[in-house]
């Protein structure tokens, strides 16, 4: 008997709460592995019209992420103040309603499905009842980098014509994805682990405290109560720490924030005055003048000169507009180097750069992408405005846009983009005179895997520049979606061609001084030789590290690579 057929003998609506001896982490573990996530709805809505969403008493486990949104959202009544982006859980039952402010764009994935737990597992049977706890509810502090995919991927699914056993699978495995990132970990047990091995974790508690209730009065008693010290003594102790006092780091955090806004959205200034915990729009303007040296109202027209970019795509964005950062993250090739950070390439993976590196270049603005958002906010969040390009939104050319617009050098971004489409078209031109029509595949060989590019990253100047044709699977997979943004890679294994014959095979590889003994593995495998490009000589091994950067200072680089790679003579490996 299968899984859901079983489940449906015995669907009752009484939950059952985890133990209360596990922790957060041990309990989702747990939650999980007996669990069977079924998909009921998924929705998107975009509009630039009044919005307002309501839903009395929950009927599954909802799941809301919000996008874009000005408004309010009210959970059972209490109400939650929503700028840009938040998401949230809430159960069977809640009543939640979402009241945009108006002219202003609301952009929301609702996500609706059931939880069943199994209360019997044998061989010959196994039997679900229908569970409305949850470890996690309420709204979800970020960061957001990975969720908008996910959320996307399950509506799109939802909405697909695909069979219904292949969708609940898919569904159920999105939906198990998506929650283990939303709930974290028991940040109370290691909190108290932390404090008991770490003399420094009043700083970190106190810190913490502060950036998630800036927005809200702060006494210096309250946060000298968290450290477990007088107030005097806790303040001299985080200057020294800090080189500032706890209320002047509590400022510069609401300041911080305030130009972050002013930068990126159309709030007016009361508007933001109260988003950072400022009542009175007067006060706050004196303030925030007293701060940056000139009115909230005149922010947006200054030039920013002193920018540090915390992901190497975005230093070259901001290379190819004429801005050398005063520090950056450094990846692949640049016309100059700036002075490189030591930061984290992945969200997973710790932050090792110091404080004062950032103090000493006084930054003006701080450009990221989603996925290094929260550590920016946690170790510099007073330092300067952190200014976050989703990196998933868009492709190469919106990100070059969205920065120019910030950095005011819209111009410089038009001009790149004018010479790369002359430089595009005069390659497009050369390998057609010099190879004819022409198929690739483009692939990756690293300890991450063998992966077939699409349209994005690696094969964005193969496909997006030159207009090559790629494989017939990647071809498949890219029906109906937006270029750049649609999809990205799949795996595939090295030897199992079909679907992916092409004239052009090009694989980058990231350790190129095993170069030849890559070669000689490939060509040890029978099933290696029967790909078209290897038949007729046209496979090409590339430096990963050339090629991973996917931004408009590289891409040139790349264009003049594969031009070369395309219009040379077959070789035979």
């Amino acid at each position: 008997m299968s899984t859901k057929d079983t489940k449906t003998t015995a669907v009752t609506e009484q939950g059952k709460s985890a133990s209360s001896s596990l922790d957060l982490n041990k309990e989702l573990e747990h939650f999980l592995k007996h669990a069977l996530l079924e998909l009921r709805q998924a929705k998107h809505i975009n509009t630039h019209r009044p919005f307002q969403w309501h839903q009395a008493a929950l009927t599954h486990h909802t799941f809301v992420y919000i996008h874009r949104f000005t408004g309010t959202l009210n959970v059972n009544g209490e109400p939650s103040r929503i700028i840009r982006k938040s998401a949230g859980l809430f159960t069977p039952g809640t009543n939640l309603e979402l009241v945009a402010d108006a002219d202003h764009e609301a952009e929301v994935y609702i996500i609706e499905y059931d939880l069943f737990r199994a209360i019997e597992k044998t061989e010959a049977r196994r039997v679900y009842e229908r569970e409305l706890h949850s470890p996690v509810t309420g709204l979800i502090q970020g960061p957001f980098y990975g969720i908008q995919r996910i959320t996307a991927q399950i509506t799109e699914l939802a909405q697909s014509d695909h069979e219904a056993s292949s969708r609940d699978i898919k569904a159920q495995l999105l939906l198990t994805d998506l929650l283990h990132m939303l709930w974290p970990e028991d940040n109370k047990s290691a909190a108290a682990e932390e404090n008991r091995n770490n003399p420094e974790a009043w700083l970190k508690t106190t810190l913490q405290y502060m950036k998630q209730h800036y927005m809200h009065e702060i006494k210096l008693d309250k946060l000298a109560e968290l450290a477990g010290m007088h107030p005097s003594y806790y303040s001299q102790l985080f200057k020294s720490r800090m080189q500032k006092n706890p209320i002047e780091y509590i400022t510069h955090l609401r300041m911080n924030r305030a130009k972050e806004m002013l930068l990126t959205s159309d709030l007016r200034i009361r508007d933001i005055a109260r988003e950072v915990g400022y009542r009175d729009e007067f006060y706050f303007s004196r303030r925030f003048r007293n701060y940056a040296g000139y009115a909230p109202t005149a922010y947006t027209k200054q030039v920013h000169r002193n920018i540090v970019s915390l992901s190497y795509p975005y230093t070259d964005h901001l290379m190819t507009l004429g801005i050398t950062p005063c520090a950056a993250q450094i990846q692949g090739h640049l016309p100059h180097m700036p002075s490189s950070l030591k930061l984290p390439f992945h969200a997973y993976e710790p932050w090792e750069q110091g404080r004062q590196a950032f103090l000493d270049v006084h930054p003006e603005l701080i450009l990221t992408k989603d996925n290094a958002a929260a550590k920016a906010m946690e170790h510099i969040g007073d330092v300067a405005p952190i200014i976050t390009i989703p990196w998933n939104e868009t492709d190469v050319f919106g990100h070059l846009e969205r920065i120019a617009a910030i950095v005011d050098r819209t111009r410089a971004a038009r001009d790149w983009l004018d010479g790369h489409e002359r430089k595009a078209d005069r390659a497009r031109k050369k390998i057609k005179e010099l190879a004819g029509s022409l198929t690739v595949a483009v692939g990756t060989l690293t300890a991450k895997g063998p992966r077939m590019y699409s349209h994005r990253n690696f094969g964005h100047v193969f496909y997006r520049t030159l207009q090559l044709a790629a494989p017939p699977r990647i071809q498949a997979e890219l029906h109906g979606k937006a270029p750049g943004v649609g999809y990205n890679w799949m795996p595939f294994t090295p030897g199992e061609w079909h679907g992916l014959e092409a004239d052009v095979l090009v694989l980058a590889i990231d350790n190129m001084h095993n170069r030849a003994a890559l070669l000689q593995k490939l060509k040890n495998d029978p099933l290696w030789s029967s790909h078209p490009a290897v038949r007729n000589g046209r496979v090409h091994l590339v430096d990963w590290s050339a090629w991973v950067v996917y931004a408009p200072y590289s891409i040139n680089i790349q264009l003049e690579e594969a031009l070369s790679m395309l219009t040379s003579r077959p070789v035979l490996l």
